[in-house]
């Protein structure tokens, strides 16, 4: 994270955007219904390289070639085409919300680290529609028969499974659940920033769909989907509109519903709280910060340097650098409270 902005990279030079090449030393015999999944996930891929601006998207960035030594400061996680096909042949991704997670971290990369209007960013803009197209026709599954497989090893089974299947239907039984069921359509409501401020969208339907095939390997990971449902609702729209407050109903029932389970798992604690970050979170920490004013800025800085001044780097008085991996859970949970809260402000004004 960087509080200040430079004239950043154009295209990178790479192969034909035809040219991305993976391969495996032994293919595996998949189950139907996986062996489906990744097809559509290849046909995904596929109709991505046939775009006349996928080149600079194919292989990863070469930032020492480019002369970008401020790259790997600000792009923690790099991600690009080529190593998702890799990724996709070679069953590393559990369920086809990973593949779709990694498709969006390109595009997330290269917004983040070019500037609005420049040419890299224009091509990610015009990447990112079609890939949520394509990804709209593709049904929420697992990827391999390990831990996103149905029923498969480490996957939640036997009665703990029963308990979380009985308190999705509970949540999804209430009045006021039918706004959560299905995914934001933003096109059709005509809010076009909604896939800006919301960097991982998910639904009831989807979080449904993906414990029917296994994808989740514990009650944590599963609440944590289910509160993101909550969380993207209310970071959206307004404090006081019915869509927020029917969010943070369901968020409190729901956090009620999944306590006893945590506890009995030892996934988090009496309130379901976070025990660990995941790559998801920090990813979306990092996106959302990028939407801050610099004056929100200055005051997260503030908190980290209050609560972990390890993760700040102050070498360049031009500018302070905020690394999200050496922040300690307590300081990253502050800060993700304040982004979010900062963000909330923001949608309020603009409406």
């Amino acid at each position: 994270l960087r509080e200040n902005t430079d004239a950043r990279a154009g295209w990178t030079p790479s192969p034909s955007p035809h040219t991305m090449v993976g391969t495996t030393s032994k293919k595996q015999k998949l189950s139907p219904g996986v062996e489906a999944n990744v097809k559509a996930c290849q046909n995904v891929l596929k109709a991505l390289k046939k775009s006349h601006v996928s080149a600079p998207f194919a292989v990863p960035v070469d930032w020492k070639a480019l002369n970008l030594p401020l790259y790997p400061k600000m792009i923690k996680h790099p991600m690009d085409l080529g190593t998702i096909e890799k990724k996709l042949l070679a069953g590393r991704y559990s369920a086809v919300s990973d593949f779709a997670a990694d498709i969006s971290l390109v595009w997330d990369n290269a917004q983040t680290f070019n500037s609005d209007g420049s040419e890299i960013y224009d091509a990610a803009a015009q990447l990112r529609e079609l890939s949520d197209a394509q990804l709209s026709g593709v049904s929420p599954g697992p990827l391999s028969d390990g831990g996103g497989g149905g029923g498969a090893s480490g996957s939640l089974s036997g009665d703990e499974l029963g308990q979380c299947k009985a308190v999705l239907r509970e949540i999804k039984k209430k009045d006021i659940a039918d706004p959560f069921l299905t995914p934001v359509d933003w096109k059709a409501l005509g809010i076009p920033d909604y896939p800006t401020v919301v960097k991982r969208p998910m639904d009831l339907g989807t979080v449904s769909s993906q414990l029917e095939g296994g994808h989740y390997s514990s009650v944590r990971q599963l609440a944590a989907d289910v509160d993101l449902v909550w969380k993207n609702a209310m970071t959206y729209n307004i404090d006081g509109s019915w869509i927020y407050q029917s969010a943070s109903k369901l968020k409190a029932f729901a956090d009620a519903k999944f306590s006893p389970l945590l506890s009995a798992s030892g996934g988090g604690g009496a309130d379901g709280e976070v025990t660990e970050l995941t790559f998801e979170m920090k990813a979306q920490l990092n996106q959302n910060a990028n939407l801050l004013s610099s004056k929100d800025l200055y005051g997260m800085v503030g908190i980290v340097e209050e609560s972990c001044k390890k993760a700040l780097d102050a070498t360049n008085p031009s500018e302070v650098e905020i690394d999200i991996d050496t922040l300690d859970l307590a300081t990253f949970l502050k800060v993700e409270r304040y982004v979010q809260d900062c963000l909330a402000r923001q949608k309020k004004k603009s409406k």
